[in-house]
């Protein structure tokens, strides 16, 4: 009994250790789901609202030219890597599908790069990463993108980190600040007021 207490205490405390924090792990699950499973499900205006938004209307634009012959079968997350100091994000995807011509079922390799900002993670870069080839996704070698901005860009334009710097410089002059008070000496610290 005294084992099973302290196997449920060791369990408990590594789960709830891996749910505290800030969410961002979970938001990110919650994006690459609902971002590939609209993709899945032909919804492309839902899809698009994880795209920056001055991107949002070519990926429609896109997405409408193929509609009608694509047929995206099923979808697959096999690799999801956070780095939450930077807010970055990479996935991979794979997208099973055939057209409406030939029923033939093909895959694509989807990697996936997404930009934490706002309380948000958005797609800032896609492309294909393996596979067959499949017009909804930007080849490797395209560059730039055809429509999304890349994460460079999407940080230098939405000045993402600029933020954390200005928190750090904050942080430094407060401890700064703190730092000074404590070499001043206080009242009843022994040392002599002068007064006029």
């Amino acid at each position: 009994m005294r084992r099973l207490a302290v196997a449920l205490a060791a369990f408990a405390a590594v789960t709830t250790g891996c749910m505290s924090g800030d969410g961002m792990q979970e938001k990110l699950r919650d994006a690459t789901r609902l971002y590939n499973g609209s993709i899945r499900w032909g919804d492309a205006d839902r899809a698009a609202q994880w795209l920056p938004a001055e991107s949002q209307q070519a990926y429609l634009e896109r997405f409408a030219a193929l509609e009608d012959r694509l047929v995206i079968v099923d979808y697959e997350m096999t690799r999801l890597d956070l780095d939450r100091t930077n807010g970055v994000a990479a996935s991979r995807a794979r997208i099973s599908w055939h057209t409406e011509r030939e029923l033939i079922v093909r895959t694509t390799h989807v990697d996936q790069l997404w930009q934490f900002h706002e309380g948000q993670f958005v797609l800032v870069d896609e492309r294909r990463a393996g596979g067959d080839t499949l017009a909804l996704f930007a080849e490797p070698e395209e560059d730039p993108h055809p429509f999304l901005p890349g994460l460079e860009k999407y940080r230098e334009v939405h000045e993402v980190g600029k933020d954390n710097d200005k928190r750090s410089k904050r942080r430094r002059k407060r401890k700064d600040e703190d730092t000074t008070a404590q070499r001043r000496p206080g009242p009843g610290s022994g040392a002599m007021t002068v007064r006029p």
